[in-house]
């Protein structure tokens, strides 16, 4: 949103390479300002008790195991931090990771784009717990989706319930499920959290307010 406050992040990682990229990488955009930076868990910590970001990335350098000492230290503040963790499998590390208290995964192969897109889905508030969608190169996909579709999209990926979307455009919640199911396979999105970095990697949906 135009005049708004860019959303700030907290930079974790251990190598000083991978730290120079991820900063690079999130100050190149204009709504996402790097507050700071830590190399391990005790001054990933201390950092955040400093600066109090609305994201913290940690990078886990592939195995889960390197990170759970930051996601540890930044949950166990009085204010939970809002973490997201860089991991190569994110399916093998989801259970240690989300225990140690960490609110988002993304897998480290992720593009520029989906590291930005990541970061600011969780300053909305949301979770972001499994690997994020690669549209397909070329026109856009939202094209072979019919007009109907496109709009149960839309609200889907705003955070209304088939409910709610039942009641918004006048269908029955059965015709609205049986939308869902087709644009989900059209699309090759997996579920409603996909969709919705789907969504903002399209430009569909914007973070803020």
């Amino acid at each position: 949103m135009s005049g708004s406050a860019p959303t700030s992040v907290l930079l974790v990682d251990s190598h000083p390479i991978s730290l120079t990229g991820l900063r690079t990488i999130v100050g190149s955009c204009s709504d996402l300002l790097v507050a700071g930076v830590a190399h391990d868990g005790p001054s990933a910590a201390a950092r955040y008790r400093e600066l109090r970001p609305q994201v913290v990335i940690v990078n886990a350098h592939g195995a889960a195991e390197e990170a759970l000492d930051s996601v540890e230290a930044l949950s166990a503040e009085p204010s939970a931090a809002n973490v997201l963790v860089l991991v190569d499998d994110v399916d093998a590390a989801a259970g240690q990771v989300l225990r140690a208290g960490a609110r988002g995964l993304l897998p480290s192969a992720s593009s520029s784009r989906e590291l930005a897109a990541a970061v600011r889905i969780m300053a909305t508030g949301r979770s972001l717990l499994i690997p994020t969608v690669r549209p397909a190169p070329g026109a856009s996909p939202l094209d072979q989706l019919t007009e109907r579709e496109t709009e149960v999209f839309r609200l889907l990926t705003r955070g209304l319930s088939n409910a709610e979307i039942s009641a918004e455009l006048t269908l029955s919640q059965s015709t609205v499920k049986s939308h869902i199911q087709k644009v989900m396979e059209k699309l090759g999105l997996r579920n409603r959290v996909h969709a919705v970095i789907f969504a903002y990697e399209q430009h569909i949906i914007h973070a803020g307010p």
